[in-house]
């Protein structure tokens, strides 16, 4: 099913303080992924299987995963309560997922605890529990279905840069273009 693209605008005045919720992962691990075991920031990409905004930057997420590996912890988090167990193993094969944690988010716990909206959507929260950071990955669209020829600006690749620096993120807040997350029915 092809979800319908949408662009969202946040305001640096909903920062969020999050809970440290356990879900276990596709691969029958515990997990906490709105916190990171040791002190690292907590990056969650929100995704669904059919988005084709959130599919063409597949490879940019696991770039962004191996450039800042040991730096920090990165949940890819499937969030449509209708995906099929073969459906989302097939999509972290077909998209080469392997290596990344992943959740499938059936009853919507991490985008509540987050207020994630649109997919692809990157949420970063340091070690203090907040969100820092929940936008977009970088500018590749600059609106719908118009894609740049280079990318000018890297948002979450900066935002983790500032943090791991111990300096607070310039823009908390992205316009994300990418489609909404399906509601619970």
């Amino acid at each position: 099913m092809m979800r319908v693209i949408h662009i969202l605008l946040f305001s640096a005045a909903s920062l969020l303080a999050v809970p440290a919720l356990k879900i276990t992962d596709v691969d029958g691990t515990t997990r906490t992924p709105l916190r990171a075991p040791v002190k690292q920031p907590a990056v969650l990409f929100f995704i669904t299987h059919d988005c084709p905004v959130a599919n063409k930057f597949a490879p940019e997420i696991r770039r962004i995963a191996n450039d800042f590996r040991g730096k920090a912890q990165f949940t890819l988090v499937y969030v449509d309560p209708d995906l099929t167990t073969a459906e989302l193993q097939r999509h972290r094969k077909d998209f080469s997922y392997a290596k990344l944690t992943a959740v499938h988010d059936r009853t919507h716990r991490l985008v509540q605890a987050t207020g994630a909206k649109v997919t692809p959507e990157a949420i970063v929260i340091p070690p203090t529990g907040k969100v820092a950071y929940r936008g977009r990955i970088n500018n590749f669209y600059e609106d719908f279905g118009r894609a740049r020829r280079v990318i000018t600006q890297h948002d979450l690749r900066d935002a983790l840069t500032a943090i791991l620096a111990g300096k607070p993120v310039s823009a908390p807040r992205g316009k994300t273009i990418g489609c909404f997350i399906p509601k619970l029915k």
